[in-house]
């Protein structure tokens, strides 16, 4: 009688060993499956197929929506580089703000728009600066300089975006200038 008592407890004790394996399997399975999608959807979005610099860049919390947020900030100050924003930089900062964004697009659009309106302060640009900083020193040289590319490739053509024939289509000083302080904080 003892033995089948103990048995039992045996049983019960193998049982809820096992029932706990089954959890942590399926919790790393359900873990695994979000991380594949969420890589695979930034992978789309910036173009990048490296499965380690995609995991770092979600280890950091960037993913398919924070990642238009890294480009509205540097993208809207080139766009005011001159003291104006033309209509041809307005849509060229929606239309790249919307290829990161395809199902929250008018949700960014809500947040840039005033910043296209009204100049914002520098206070952002310091705000924008720090969190670059931050995500450099907790980021391999790889994620930061692939990032870098991304913000500098758009902002350079939201520099283009009023640039007439006439002018050669060339980036004027204060464009210029706008680009060369991104460049300068992306490399801080």
């Amino acid at each position: 009688m003892a033995t089948d008592a103990l048995d039992s407890r045996l049983r019960a004790l193998e049982d809820e060993f096992f029932y706990q394996v089954d959890l942590k399997l399926g919790e790393q399975l359900r873990e695994k499956t979000l991380r594949e999608g969420k890589r695979k959807r930034l992978s789309e979005i910036i173009q990048v197929t490296d499965e380690a610099s995609l995991d770092e860049l979600i280890d950091q919390g960037i993913d398919e929506e924070t990642v238009a947020v890294l480009l509205l900030v540097p993208l809207v100050f080139v766009a005011w580089a001159d003291g104006r924003v033309t209509e041809a930089e307005r849509s060229a900062v929606i239309e790249c703000v919307s290829q990161y964004s395809q199902e929250h697009t008018d949700a960014f659009v809500q947040i840039v728009e005033p910043w296209l309106q009204k100049q914002p302060s520098e206070t952002l640009w310091g705000a924008w600066g720090a969190y670059i900083q931050a995500l450099r020193d907790k980021s391999s040289d790889t994620v930061a300089t692939m990032l870098g590319e991304k913000i500098m490739e758009h902002a350079n053509r939201i520099a283009k975006a009023s640039t007439s024939f006439l002018s050669l289509h060339r980036i004027g000083p204060d464009k210029q200038h706008a680009l060369n302080r991104l460049r300068d904080t992306l490399k801080a």
